[in-house]
């Protein structure tokens, strides 16, 4: 008898096509792939993680065992280097893969100006203590800090609630005394708070100025000038503590390498609505105070709204337009390839770089933005269509109107429809009639057994291999066609039919009745004295010969098999006794001419005359199909072939040969592999059948696209 196995099903969603512009390469089947940084793409195979290139070259193979909990992403590359854990603590890789530094911190934080360096933490006694090292493993400042920040050559210290500064080779600029010790390496200057007072030292830590934080709010430092706010307002301090722009905005931007600074002041018509514009270091505006939306220049232009249209464009900071306000929308504002997503009339976001070169839009659909990282973006496709593929996982044809897929056989699938309901499928992927029954069977002989609900009730017949009804619904059970007969149940009563549907009853009423397998039917009879009677049925509909044993089974391959007081026995298919089998505690019937068996808690072959043809030496096996079968150890399965020679290594979740004579193989998702073991389609398929004359049905798994912004040539 075939089985029929239904596949996962998950939910069927639309998709937008990438512009082509955007994509540098697509349809990459990683359980994750992630932009990690200095060119290198981090990815997820068979639960370990490695680093590879754009062009998918293996960088740094798929060996590390990270542990990455739910929505953490994968350690990014710094400088040539990455921080990365295994079981619970953390080291350095570079990008090689050598480990720089050990496994023994509970967190490292690498820096990209700072490149020498990595913040390191350690618990003791449930406290975290914070040090800092060199990328060679060398200890620049102890792990013994409450707190501890990097500023590229400054670095903030604090211990009991005290505040000190040191440099990057441990040397100490400002004792541990302080409130509070901000940094600005940039600026060459520190902010403190110490005794009621707020002040900045230059990075020596020579004293600049003193202000009474009862009046000032001293906030960063940036291009030689202070942020501060007085009685909520908001202005700036030179170096010296100089008020030279008066407190009297409502907040106020740090100042740009182009020496200007953002402002917002209140509407005079309503309060509700506040205005912005950008002054330069004399406090004069540049650009006025009059855009609802104006923001941080790229350079020479931001993106501004226009306050007589509402409409967006790109500004100078003469305050003249370079890209006309035509856009109804904008994205988080330029990117790194001076580029920025603007939503046109035609409602899609159109990415457009400073002169108002139109690259189009990222997908059909035009409602996607993405934001580039060295010039790279990663995004995962969210359509999981259904298809017919090859051997070798091609892609044939994509199906429609698909929720669920089933093994071919006979050249024929089922198939469930988004309908709910069930039809068929050919070997090239053509629909045959409609999706119009509640159930179906594997096609055997020609024909498939089908249901459907009449008047509420659930009634069963068979169809052909066109889809057409060919013996009515009229069977409260039926099963698959074999030996040119099915078992039905008709008004309560069994009966076997032929395939032009004619009732034949039963040789006499059995409590059990099995369908034809092998050129047999078994039917049972109950005893109270715990031995039953089986009667096997041959192709006439007679009682060939009858046994009585505690359990007995169909006939495989010419054999079955019997229990008596825990020993079973195998039978030819005269009824006659071959083999008592002694210490064999279970088994599954054969197929190419072995049984699988267990002994002694392990399992192996027996032949079709009870005689051991491979070793006992597996936690689990199955049926052969053909030469091949699989079995498990630890966990894991692999395959042998008929000499018991083991073909593929145990080290899948799963693993199925198939009678075409490749393999499909699970891990987190399907792949296909050879009869040798050679993989020819790596795992991509959340769903896939076995492989039928070259053609399977699968549904293809998560894919990725590696974008690339087409400014950045």
């Amino acid at each position: 008898m075939r089985l029929l196995f239904l596949l996962v099903l998950f939910p069927f969603t639309s998709f937008a096509q990438y512009n082509k512009a955007f994509v540098y390469k697509n349809d990459l089947y990683y359980s994750r792939l992630e932009y990690c940084g200095e060119g290198l793409f981090g990815f997820e195979s068979n639960g370990k993680f490695g680093y590879m290139d754009a062009n998918q070259k293996i960088i740094i193979p798929a060996t590390l065992d990270l542990k990455l909990t739910s929505g953490e992403p994968i350690p990014a590359f710094k400088n040539g280097l990455a921080a990365v854990r295994s079981n619970g603590k953390y080291g350095v890789i570079d990008s090689k893969g050598k480990l720089v530094v050990p496994y023994d911190y509970n967190s490292i934080t690498l820096y990209s100006k700072s490149k020498n360096v990595a913040l390191v933490t350690k618990k003791e006694n449930n406290k975290t203590f914070y040090g800092l090292l060199s990328t060679q493993n060398k200890v620049l400042i102890p792990v013994e800090y409450d707190d501890l920040s990097v500023d590229s050559n400054l670095v903030t210290v604090s211990q009991n609630y005290k505040y000190g500064l040191m440099d990057i080779t441990g040397k100490k600029i400002l004792p541990l005394e302080y409130k509070l010790v901000n940094t600005f390496s940039k600026s060459a200057a520190v902010k403190f708070e110490k005794d009621n007072k707020v002040g900045f030292t230059d990075s020596k830590g020579n004293l600049l100025f003193e202000k009474p934080k009862s009046v000032f709010n001293l906030y960063a430092c940036f291009e030689g000038m202070i942020l501060c706010g007085v009685n909520g307002k908001y202005g700036f301090l030179d170096m010296k503590g100089n008020e030279v722009i008066v407190t009297k905005y409502e907040y106020a931007d740090n100042f740009l390498s182009n020496g200007l600074a953002r402002v917002r002041l209140s509407n005079a018509d309503t309060r509700y609505k506040s205005l912005y514009g950008y002054i330069n270091k004399k406090g004069d505006v540049v650009i006025p105070i009059k855009y609802e939306y104006i923001g941080i220049f790229d350079g020479a232009v931001t993106i501004a709204q226009d306050p007589e249209t509402n409409r967006y464009g790109f500004l100078d900071k003469t305050n003249k337009w370079v890209v006309k306000p035509i856009y109804l929308g904008r994205g988080d504002g330029f990117d790194e390839n001076g580029c920025a997503w603007l939503k046109a009339t035609d409602d899609q976001y159109h990415y457009i770089n400073k002169a108002g070169k139109d690259f189009g839009s990222l997908d059909s659909l035009g409602k996607n933005t993405c934001r580039f990282i060295d010039g790279y973006a990663v995004q995962a496709n969210t359509n999981y269509p259904y298809v017919l593929i090859d051997q070798n996982g091609k892609t044939i044809k994509i199906l429609d109107d698909i929720d669920g897929i089933y093994n071919f056989s006979e050249k024929m699938a089922g198939y469930k429809s988004k309908n709910g309901l069930y039809g068929f499928i050919d070997i090239n992927g053509n629909k045959i009639g409609k999706a119009e029954y509640n159930g179906f069977s594997s096609f055997s002989e020609g024909l498939s057994r089908v249901s459907k609900t009449i008047n509420g009730k659930s009634k069963q017949g068979y169809a052909n291999n066109k889809s057409e009804l060919v013996i009515p619904f009229q069977f409260e059970d039926a099963g698959t066609f074999a030996d040119g007969w099915a078992l039905v149940t008709k008004d309560s009563v069994k009966y076997f039919i032929d395939k032009k549907g004619a009732l034949n009853p039963l040789p006499r009423k059995y409590d059990v009745v099995n369908w034809f397998n092998d050129g047999y039917a078994l039917g049972t009879i109950k005893n109270t004295n715990g031995l039953n009677t089986y009667y096997y049925i041959n192709n006439e509909l007679n009682e060939a010969f009858n046994i009585t044993a505690q359990r007995a089974f169909s006939v495989w391959e010419g054999t079955f098999v019997a229990e008596n007081e825990k020993v079973f026995s195998l039978y030819n298919s005269k009824g006659e006794k071959i083999k008592a089998l002694d210490g064999i505690s279970n088994l599954k019937f054969a197929k190419s001419g072995k049984l699988a068996a267990k002994k002694e808690k392990k399992w192996g072959y027996i032949d079709l005359n009870g005689n051991q043809a491979i070793p006992f030496q597996y936690d689990s096996c199955d049926s052969y199909v053909g030469d091949y079968a699989k079995v498990q150890l630890e966990g894991k399965w692999g395959i042998i072939d008929k000499n018991g020679k083991t073909i593929v290594q145990p080290e899948y979740k799963n693993i199925v040969p198939t009678e075409s004579g490749y393999f499909i193989f699970l891990n987190n998702t399907w792949g296909i592999m050879d009869k040798t073991g050679k993989i020819l389609c790596n795992e991509k398929f959340l769903t896939l059948t076995s492989i039928f004359e070259n053609r399977a049905l699968a549904r293809i798994g998560k894919s990725y696209t590696i974008l690339k912004s087409p400014a950045n040539k």
